[in-house]
């Protein structure tokens, strides 16, 4: 029984001697698969690896082209927003300065037209003044001549009247 299942295991009936022809055709059978392995197996699985590789490869180049341009467009907006914030700060300077214009120049129109009203005010007064003292002049001239008429008894023509208030006037305004 021993001889059987050393028999059955390794596979050989006789004990001795190489089997030339099993081996040549194990040989050819195993060449034959190799070749059928590398045009049906290895070569479309190599062609579908090398085009997942080159997905994978174009993919990489992509998301780098992507990072550049998202960084080129963040320099863009630094730089948008930087003139942005330069040209409203200048506008809010502009509109300081034109607010100081506007405030001097309403200044200046105030003090123009409260200087031409004080003006306008005393000459009112001046005029009124000199009104007054012509009115006054006048009464005193009417009443200096009544005085005087009735002192002389006379009746002075209003011309002479005229003339001799007028140089008592100036003679009481020399003094």
């Amino acid at each position: 029984m021993n001889a059987m299942t050393n028999t059955l295991v390794l596979g050989a009936s006789q004990a001795s001697g190489v089997q030339w022809g099993t081996i040549i055709v194990t040989l050819i059978t195993f060449l034959v698969l190799l070749a059928l392995l590398k045009k049906f197996a290895w070569g479309p699985l190599k062609e579908v690896m090398d085009k997942r590789e080159r997905d994978i490869n174009k993919d990489i180049d992509d998301a780098e082209q992507a990072k550049l341009n998202a960084q080129k467009l963040e320099e863009q907006n630094k730089q948008t927003l930087k003139e942005t914030q330069d040209e409203v700060h200048k506008i809010l300077e502009d509109a300081k300065v034109q607010a100081r214009q506007q405030h001097e120049e309403i200044i200046n129109e105030a003090n123009v037209r409260a200087n031409g009203m004080i003006e306008t005010a005393q000459n009112e007064i001046n005029s009124q003044k000199e009104r007054a003292i012509a009115d006054i002049n006048n009464q005193v001239s009417d009443l200096s001549v009544l005085i005087a008429s009735k002192v002389l008894q006379k009746e002075i023509s209003d011309q002479d009247q005229k003339e001799l208030v007028a140089k008592y006037l100036k003679e009481a305004g020399d003094k």
